[in-house]
């Protein structure tokens, strides 16, 4: 049994099993049915994990072999494995934003880490993984597939930044090619301030990549970057607000059983806390924020984000969920690189 408030797991009870153990379990049912009811839960939030943390710690488990697997079908998640490949799934693609559509064959490159361009893709049919390009060699980050986007968002609106990462098809792919006027329209009608925190979106998934790079390197820069700072929210703490830096730095930090892990830096500019409407894996559930003696933030008024977020088309929702899912996953995979050092 498994109890949710919000789309969120709070607990679950399998067998003796309680919380977050119980819930792993539930990774082994590999075919089942399901029962879905309204009804009063437990006061207490014993899971702190955010979603596609969950998905992706128990997927690694499972093919682990810590999970027990029951059952000999197939699951179906929003996540695939393909030659030991999670494969990441977004939402469902709205078609009314394609204009073109494109096929690649398997490791063709679509994006080069340092080439600029304004467009957008969604990966419509198969997968592609995101690489960065390294003096030591190329590092993957993480694999993407149906419902995913391709380039961010600032260097759609700002054809002079440069792509931070190289992506090549692992195996064949169709993408479809986004309606830049469109897409163009809809940014323009986005608040100043709803706009800033999309970038600090953006911002914090290049800064957890370089993370990545940094543990699949064997390269720890955590000591020197917490020198001086202090947390300002801890790990699993029941923070509901949202703040954003207007002087100094702050840092967010996971800690694991193998020790803590530095995900992302974060400057003036950038955002801080609970994002209601977003699953990124991070803090207040899943990381701590560490911040400098300078730090200045002002809390962000939820309800007028929130109220901007429900008004935005699918396409720019969509958009930022897969900006969300792939933060969370490249915020796991520097965690599992660390366990691997």
């Amino acid at each position: 049994m498994v109890f949710f408030v919000d789309g969120n797991p709070i607990d679950a009870f399998a067998g003796s099993d309680t919380g977050i153990d119980a819930l792993y379990a539930l990774f082994g049912w590999v075919e089942g049915h399901f029962e879905f009811r309204t009804e009063k839960c437990p006061e207490e939030k014993k899971i702190k994990q955010g979603r596609m943390e969950i998905i992706l710690d128990g997927l690694r488990q499972l093919d682990d072999g810590e999970i027990e697997r029951l059952g000999t079908k197939k699951a179906k998640t929003d996540t695939a494995v393909r030659d030991g490949q999670t494969i990441l799934k977004g939402p469902f693609v709205d078609y009314m934003y394609v204009v073109d559509e494109e096929a690649y064959q398997d490791g063709h490159e679509l994006v080069s880490q340092g080439k600029h361009g304004d467009w957008i893709w969604v990966v419509l049919e198969g997968a592609v993984e995101v690489i960065r390009e390294t003096p030591n060699g190329p590092v993957p980050i993480i694999t993407i597939g149906d419902g995913t986007f391709i380039g961010s968002i600032q260097s759609f609106l700002n054809s002079s930044v440069a792509r931070n990462a190289s992506i090549k098809a692992s195996g064949k792919v169709q993408v479809g090619v986004l309606d830049s006027r469109k897409l163009s329209t809809d940014f323009g009608r986005i608040s100043r301030e709803f706009k800033s925190f999309i970038f600090s979106l953006d911002n914090r998934l290049k800064s957890i990549t370089d993370s990545v790079v940094d543990m699949k390197q064997g390269k720890d820069r955590l000591p020197e970057v917490l020198k001086d700072k202090k947390p300002v929210i801890n790990q699993g703490d029941n923070e509901d607000r949202l703040l954003k830096i207007v002087q100094g730095e702050a840092v967010v930090v996971r800690k694991t059983k193998t020790g803590q892990v530095l995900l992302a830096h974060l400057q003036k500019g950038d955002f801080f806390g609970k994002v209601p409407f977003l699953d990124l894996g991070n803090e207040p559930n899943s990381a701590a924020v560490y911040a400098s003696a300078d730090l200045k933030a002002d809390p962000v008024d939820l309800a007028v984000m929130q109220a901007e977020y429900d008004k935005l088309p699918i396409t720019v929702k969509n958009i930022l969920e897969s900006t969300a899912i792939c933060t969370a996953a490249s915020a796991q995979t520097a965690c599992s690189a660390k366990k691997s050092n």
